[in-house]
């Protein structure tokens, strides 16, 4: 299926499925305080909306959200916001959506403006400030780059507020309103992700917010020749929570593990290789994979996209999906002895059970 087409019904999910075999696998124990040894293997509730649903004044990247939810799955009571990369869609990485679903989180991929290649801040006058600047108007939406131009209205804060605002109206019985507070997103309950660009803006989110995670499949690629930027050097979100992989052959891989060392990810282990080992890796934050993109080429940006990418991501030997899912299941959960879920007293609202093989729905 390729970035572009929508989920028509229950057919389509299920034929989606099956090609890429994602039965029910033990995941084993990945962190001193993981307590589920199974993922739920049930038909996921999938809604398809265009932005425009949520608010008529976003005018730009109209591609539809994609939203996940696995009612048979025990909740983490997360919500996993999943940022696609530069000129991309949700549903080019629908694998490690419905993944992170399987695993408890509410999952929205979200939709935002990403048609710029930030990269182009490498040749500029003042590259420090660019990428900075640039990431903070694609999330704000307030003018302070002339690289981008990202409205209010098409602002990823305002797109996931009204978005949330939208799926806790439409489909109370499910849960959203957890990770709303006055009608803002509530931080604290949402973890961060994306491939490339949408994993910079991911740890762009961390550094002013403290929010509950931080995954991120070949990003954050911003660089100052092969260093990381300064603002990933101070974070609101803490070091432990974030989480990454890439690919040795990638082309910013580099600047990539600069960015993750700038993070302080490298205090938490050596870098470990999905392929060669398992979970729990040595309970390292950093995953690096030489695996073969499934499109059989190392050039390009095949190895930078196959981290997470549905069309390069590698598959097993036999041919089935997905030689890195245990990967990014350990990146989903892992969780040191001493990190507590200071919210996991809190009510939580019943979630509905849905019935037949899948539901869809599109706006």
């Amino acid at each position: 299926m390729n970035g572009t087409t929508k989920l028509a019904g229950p057919a389509a999910l299920v034929v989606l499925a099956v090609a890429c075999n994602l039965d029910e696998r033990p995941l084993g124990l990945v962190s001193p305080s993981f307590d589920r040894s199974h993922v739920s293997g049930a038909p996921l509730v999938l809604h398809v909306i265009g932005p425009q649903a949520t608010d008529p004044a976003i005018d730009k990247a109209l591609d539809a959200h994609f939203v996940w939810l696995d009612t048979t799955a025990q909740s983490n009571h997360k919500l996993l916001v999943f940022l696609p990369g530069t000129a991309a869609v949700p549903g080019r990485t629908q694998l490690v959506e419905q993944e992170a679903a399987r695993l408890g989180y509410h999952v929205i991929g979200l939709m935002y403006q990403n048609d710029v290649q930030l990269a182009i801040c490498g040749g500029v006058t003042d590259p420090t400030s660019c990428y900075e600047n640039a990431r903070l108007e694609i999330l704000h939406g307030v003018d302070r780059s002339d690289l981008v131009d990202v409205s209010p209205a098409n602002s990823i804060d305002n797109r996931l507020t009204k978005l949330l605002q939208f799926l806790a109206s439409s489909f109370p019985e499910e849960g959203w309103s957890r990770f709303l507070a006055d009608d803002k997103p509530k931080w604290s309950r949402i973890a961060v992700g994306g491939l490339s660009q949408g994993g910079g803006q991911a740890a762009m989110i961390a550094k002013l917010r403290l929010v509950a995670r931080v995954v991120m499949f070949s990003s954050p690629p911003d660089s100052l020749g092969t260093e990381a930027p300064p603002w990933l050097a101070t974070h609101v979100t803490p070091s432990d929570r974030y989480w990454g992989l890439a690919h040795d052959r990638d082309v910013f891989f580099r600047p990539i593990l600069a960015g993750w060392d700038s993070l302080g990810m490298a205090a938490f282990g050596d870098r470990g290789a999905p392929e060669t080992s398992a979970p729990p890796y040595g309970f390292t934050h950093m995953l690096v994979t030489d695996l073969l993109p499934r499109d059989g080429s190392y050039s390009g940006l095949s190895p930078h996209r196959s981290t997470v990418n549905d069309q390069l991501t590698p598959l097993n030997p036999d041919g089935t999906c997905c030689a890195l899912r245990d990967a990014w299941r350990y990146l989903l959960t892992a969780r040191s002895a001493e990190d507590e879920d200071a919210e996991v007293d809190e009510a939580e609202p019943a979630i509905v059970t849905a019935s037949g093989d899948a539901t869809v729905t599109e706006w």
